[in-house]
């Protein structure tokens, strides 16, 4: 907009609103991840519930949610048992401090993950070593009995790993352990 357009504009409007025109918005600034990030979570037609899944996956990753908020958006994705939501996220989520921040928001809800055992092992391959961490997190966190086909299946993935981490590391020395008790 012209410094001509904005005072045209600025005549127009009423004496409390006027200097209040939004600025030219600098289209770099769009596509600086420090500056702002998209996580797309679901689609047209969402229901409800996906919708306030969405909210609370939304306020967990938002570095201007207080503890207090996250710890809300944990409690409603609890008890919307939002798992299938949540892993959907995951899934779609590139930024991996958000992608951090949401597989460990599986472990904080308390939720069971137990059939989903293999995806967290596929995360814990990840490059990044906060999504790697959050996810063997997952794993160690689970209450349920996981079968012995699944942890071998688990067991060659992390084996086949091309990304060498701690978590990786400790993920196999857990896994076998759970193996030798069974």
């Amino acid at each position: 907009m012209t410094q001509n357009q904005n005072d045209e504009l600025d005549d127009l409007l009423p004496e409390d609103l006027k200097g209040d025109i939004v600025p030219e918005i600098n289209p770099e600034k769009l596509f600086d991840e420090n500056e702002y990030s998209t996580i797309i979570i679901g689609s047209e037609g969402m229901t409800k519930k996906d919708t306030d899944n969405a909210d609370a996956v939304t306020t967990i990753v938002s570095s201007k949610s207080s503890r207090e908020e996250k710890d809300e958006a944990l409690k409603h994705l609890k008890a919307n048992n939002a798992q299938k939501f949540m892993l959907s996220a995951i899934d779609k989520t590139k930024n991996p401090i958000q992608k951090a921040s949401i597989v460990a928001a599986c472990w904080e809800t308390g939720l069971d993950f137990s059939k989903d055992f293999l995806f967290f092992v596929h995360l814990i391959n990840d490059s990044n070593f906060h999504v790697s961490f959050e996810a063997f997190t997952v794993i160690q966190e689970m209450d349920s009995e996981i079968d012995t086909d699944t942890l071998k299946q688990a067991l060659a993935i992390l084996k086949q790993s091309k990304e060498s981490n701690v978590s990786v590391t400790d993920a196999i020395l857990f896994i076998e352990q759970k193996l030798n008790a069974n």
